[in-house]
């Protein structure tokens, strides 16, 4: 059984900054109060209560952890705030399917016409949440690689920490993957404004290399007038629900912002491959 508070989740800040250029804004883990109590080393609960407090115009949360175990997505819900599920393992280039479906998933909400955040998280909301969404702001915003990254890194406030993750961003040939990556690693922490150009990484200073060959016009075949009305409004249903990658609905929310309830038809189920006993959790990172 895996520990109830995640490898390396307490030194990361738990929110980062909305991404220049974005609506998006992404975070660690939120986990179960309980899990939390009575631990010392945590200065601070982070829960989806403090979650929503932080960011009150969040309106979406993709979740890219391999697992359901870490918090209840009705809590969102009931709080009108629309919950996606893409089961992602850590470490590995996700395979392109679900990329392109989480680039999809944030398309489909963005384009709408709102002002509501769009927020990302896996564990510790960096090395898979940074992939994602560096490859969303290159391929369908048009932002090189090398820019991309620096934005989600200055917006979190640490590096990206997965060398193939960010060769592929760059559109280089990525190295193996780390699957030895485990505790004692330096988490690399950027002061917020305190560096130049010159002073970033040095990985930022590579040519992005044929990457405007490779993006794509972000897609406009939704209507971005009335995300509010009937036939503009769904579910949204996750894979842990329906064990789809390509099943997407959405969760209906109400117009008014201050109580930010949803109508929660149905119930969220967890998979029973999901539960403590079965999973793997050697690359939930």
């Amino acid at each position: 059984m895996a520990p109830p508070i995640p490898d390396r989740w307490i030194p990361y800040k738990a929110c980062g900054k909305v991404i220049e250029g974005t609506r998006i804004i992404c975070f660690k883990v939120p986990l179960r109060k309980a899990v939390q109590i009575g631990k010392s080393e945590i200065k601070e609960i982070w829960d989806i209560k403090a979650l929503l407090e932080k960011i009150p115009n969040l309106g979406a949360v993709i979740d890219l952890t391999n697992t359901a175990r870490y918090y209840d997505p009705r809590e969102l819900q009931a709080a009108g705030v629309l919950h996606q599920k893409i089961l992602m393992p850590g470490r590995i280039i996700p395979p392109e399917n679900k990329v392109q479906r989480f680039m999809d998933t944030v398309d489909e909400f963005l384009g709408k016409d709102c002002e509501f955040l769009v927020g990302v998280h896996c564990t510790h909301g960096l090395n898979r949440t940074g992939y994602m969404v560096c490859r969303y702001m290159r391929d369908r915003l048009n932002i090189p690689g090398q820019l991309a990254i620096k934005r989600f890194e200055k917006a979190r406030g640490y590096q990206i920490e997965r060398e193939n993750y960010v060769a592929d961003i760059l559109g280089e040939k990525p190295p193996p993957p780390d699957l030895n990556f485990r505790k004692g690693t330096n988490i690399k922490s950027l002061e917020d404004g305190d560096k130049d150009d010159e002073d970033e990484d040095n990985r930022h200073e590579k040519d992005d290399r044929n990457t405007n060959d490779k993006t794509r016009r972000r897609k406009k075949d939704i209507d971005n007038r009335n995300w509010r009305s009937e036939e503009n409004r769904g579910n949204w249903r996750s894979e842990a629900q329906t064990g789809s990658s390509s099943s997407r609905n959405w969760r209906s929310q109400e117009d008014s912002r201050g109580s930010r309830r949803a109508e929660t038809s149905g119930s969220w189920r967890r998979k029973k491959t999901d539960s403590e006993s079965s999973y793997n959790f050697k690359y939930d990172y």
